[in-house]
Parts: structure tokens; sequence; C-alpha cells
């Protein structure tokens, strides 16, 4: 189960960085006012990423 959670973080963060760079190309090809509402994915993406992290490290925490 742990190396599913791990995988799941890794996931989520190289889908933050994929859809940053998809959404900096788009700002690039086609200006802030049409290519701004793409930055929407990489947030909820890196979002995602912190809760899972989070929630790893709770996981792997001894019980006291």
């Amino acid at each position: 189960m742990e190396n599913i959670n791990r995988m799941a973080v890794h996931f989520w963060l190289a889908v933050s960085i994929a859809s940053l760079i998809y959404a900096l190309v788009m700002v690039y090809k086609h200006g802030w006012d049409e290519g701004a509402p793409n930055f929407f994915v990489p947030v909820v993406a890196f979002v995602w990423y912190l809760f899972r992290r989070m929630m790893l490290k709770r996981m792997n925490r001894p019980q006291e």
C-alpha cells in the first residue's frame, strides 16, 4: 500500500509540472488573456500533490 501512495505522490507532481509547462506555452503563444485559464489545472494538481504528501507522511509516522 505504501508503494501505491508513493506513486500517487509522484504522479501528481508530474501532472502539475507537465500542465504548468503546457500553460506557460499557451501563454507564450496566445498571450496572457487567452492563456491564463490554463493555470487552473497546475494549481489543482499541485494542491493534490501537497495533500497526498502530507497524508503519506502522516501514515508513515509511528503510532504514539
